[in-house]
């Protein structure tokens, strides 16, 4: 079995880089917090929906999004994962600055970054192959 080979659009990388980012801080605008649990951006909304579910379901929605419109074999998991990069350092760096929060919430929220926006890419980009059944 071959590899596919990888031809990346790095202005589409950087840009779904721009795009995780801004879902990172508008999240953390509406009051979900994404990237710690201490009150990063003080005027911050207060919505009551829990970080545990809303976090995972946003960035797997971007994902998703992102894996359908990949056109070719293999890039839709690297398109993913520059998605979730940003989801991915910024907790963890802020859980050193801030030392607000437990390592257990840090780790989690990473989670939901590159292994949950890689996975959930490819595997869009797998389902719409299926369908259009080339």
């Amino acid at each position: 079995m071959r590899l596919p080979r990888l031809i990346l659009n790095q202005k589409l990388c950087l840009i779904l880089f721009a795009a995780g980012a801004a879902v990172s801080v508008i999240l953390e605008l509406l009051g979900i917090k994404a990237m710690t649990t201490a009150d990063f951006i003080p005027a911050a909304a207060h919505l009551q929906v829990s970080p545990y579910i809303a976090l995972p379901v946003v960035y797997a929605v971007a994902a998703a999004a992102a894996g359908f419109m990949t056109k070719r074999n293999g890039n839709a998991p690297v398109y993913g994962a520059c998605l979730g990069q940003f989801q991915l350092l910024m907790p963890i760096i802020l859980l050193f600055i801030l030392r607000d929060g437990s390592a257990f919430d840090a780790i989690w929220r990473s989670l939901c970054g590159l292994p949950l926006t890689a996975s959930v890419a490819g595997a869009a980009y797998s389902i719409k192959k299926l369908i259009l059944h080339r």
